[in-house]
This record gives C-alpha cells, sequence and structure tokens, in this order.
C-alpha cells in the first residue's frame, strides 16, 4: 500500500532510485481522528506529511490554552511544518491536528534529513512549502488586524466556494469559528446578518451563497 502512495509525493520524480526505495521502505500509513493531536513542532519532529484522505490544521498555542488557526492542508497537500528539526528556519512552535478523519503518508524525519542534505529538489520543494505557508499566516494577520468580522467571514466562504467549484461550503459554524480565529457567537451572529441581507443561507452544516457580487463586494 505505502508503495503505491509514495508515488503520490510532489517530489518522488526528483529522487534517485536509491531514494525512492528509502523513502518507500521507511514511510509509514497512517490514520487520525477528528481533533486528535498530530504533532507539535515545540516538542518532536514528524517529518514531511502527504495528505491522502481528510485534511489537517496548523495552529498555534497560547499558554493559556488560546488557539490560533494559521492554516490548513487538504488532500492531496504535504505539510513540511512537520520537518521543523529539518528546516532550521521554521522557528516558531506549532500544533498539528486532525480536522477531521484523515489518513496520511509520513515521511519521517530522519529520511528528511537525508534528502534534503543530498538532494537539491527536495529541499527546495520544502523550502517553496514552507514560504506558501508563510503567505498564509500573513494572510490570516492581515484579516485578524484589518478586517471586520462578517468581511472574514465572507472571505472564507468565497475562498473556499472556488477551491471546491461549488455555490456550497460543507463547514459547521463550530469549524468556521476556529479558522477565522474568532468566537462562534459572533460568527452566528455574523452570518445570521448575511443571510438577511441575502447573501447566504445558513443550514446545518453548509453555508450557501446567494449572492456571489455581493459578498465580494463585502469581502
Amino acid at each position: 500500500m505505502v508503495g503505491s502512495m509514495v508515488e503520490r509525493l510532489p517530489f518522488w520524480g526528483q529522487l534517485t532510485s536509491d531514494e525512492q526505495t528509502l523513502v518507500a521502505e521507511r514511510s509509514s500509513l497512517r490514520s487520525f481522528d477528528a481533533g486528535q493531536i498530530i504533532g507539535s513542532s515545540g516538542n518532536s519532529c514528524t517529518g514531511i506529511i502527504f495528505i491522502i484522505e481528510g485534511d489537517i490544521r496548523v495552529s498555534l498555542l497560547s499558554e493559556e490554552g488560546k488557539e490560533v488557526t494559521l492554516f490548513r492542508v487538504g488532500c492531496g497537500e504535504c505539510c513540511v511544518t512537520t520537518a521543523s528539526c529539518v528546516i532550521e528556519q521554521i522557528s516558531f512552535d506549532t500544533m498539528v491536528v486532525a480536522a477531521r478523519r484523515s489518513s496520511l503518508l509520513v515521511v519521517p524525519a530522519s529520511v528528511c534529513v537525508q534528502l534534503a542534505r543530498d538532494n537539491v529538489y527536495v529541499k527546495a520543494f520544502m523550502l517553496q512549502v514552507e514560504v506558501k505557508r508563510y503567505s498564509q499566516v500573513v494572510c490570516v494577520l492581515q484579516q485578524m488586524l484589518f478586517k471586520r468580522l462578517d468581511q472574514r467571514v465572507a472571505s472564507y466562504v468565497l475562498e473556499h466556494c472556488r477551491v471546491a467549484g461549488t455555490a456550497e461550503v460543507a463547514v459547521t459554524q463550530d469549524e468556521l469559528a476556529r479558522d477565522i480565529n474568532s468566537a462562534r457567537e459572533a460568527v452566528t451572529r455574523a452570518l445570521s446578518r448575511l443571510a438577511q441581507d441575502g447573501l447566504i443561507e445558513v443550514r446545518r452544516g453548509r453555508i450557501i451563497v446567494r449572492d456571489v457580487d455581493g459578498l465580494a463586494r463585502l469581502a
């Protein structure tokens, strides 16, 4: 099973035959339930994670237990934040949690260290992915600092509709609140206002966009 999954790694074609053998033999498949902690860069180095099914959430956690969502990593993507011992530029502690039941392919840290040392393509890939994640973190900070809550909700809904290619977002209000770093009660009020304005329709576990242009103007 692992043998076929490793070929889906974005950098697989850039590995030598020996490196491919190493990755295939040492990588493992792991499953996590929703809410289960996958790892923390503060006390462990898991390695590169490739999401086969589901998605994971990367966040900061304060000493008081306050959580700030930085970004999500979805099906078919890699998370290299979990390889902080390989990328020295990752200097802040993060927590990685399964946002929903997820199946992951894990390339262990020891293998990642060897690949990053010997294969420039793998090193470049890891840095490229982390630059993308850094951009997402900056976007989160901009949203939190400079946008009203209704604008943040509108932006979230539009972006997820764009990625999914539909006018509907499958998300609970708890998940939405966690993803945009707000209180559930505040998000509920914002959704109600958007629904009253005819921009969206709120259903159980779903948000349906009724006026894309109007939502875009607000966002």
